[in-house]
């Protein structure tokens, strides 16, 4: 450090450090209609929660109802799903945001590249969530 500069160690955030034991869901990699999920590779959409990935058959957008996804949260309620649509979404889905949202889930609608990196920013600063993400080209 130059003379004058202030250096307050105290003053850092530290921020915990993904490991492999920590067998956090984390997406590597999407693309021709598959994921690389912690070094797996899952073809088709998915669902991926922090500790667990499965495949998944969605429907048409249009047909998207809060029961389809009432039953993946048996396990646990999380606040907030991330659903990955393929490219940019065109609406926002209005009526499944209301009906997961008197579940006590919200819904974040977005394309499937920027849901996967939206992803890995949450369960890297420890946030409970879950993703429906439609495979892409």
């Amino acid at each position: 450090m130059k003379k004058g500069d202030v250096h307050y160690e105290s003053d850092l955030i530290k921020i915990k450090p993904l490991t492999v034991n920590d067998e956090l869901q984390i997406i590597h990699g999407y693309g021709d209609f598959a994921f690389r999920i912690s070094g797996a590779k899952l073809e088709g959409s998915v669902i991926v929660a922090p500790r667990y990935s499965n495949l998944w058959s969605p429907p048409a957008l249009d047909c998207l109802t809060a029961d389809i996804f009432l039953p993946l949260f048996v396990k646990r309620k999380p606040p907030l799903l991330l659903l990955g649509v393929g490219k940019a979404p065109m609406e926002q889905l209005t009526l499944l945001a209301t009906s997961l949202k008197q579940s006590g889930v919200a819904l974040e609608v977005m394309s499937t590249p920027a849901a996967c990196r939206t992803w890995n920013v949450l369960i890297s600063e420890g946030r409970d969530a879950i993703a429906a993400l439609y495979a892409v080209a």
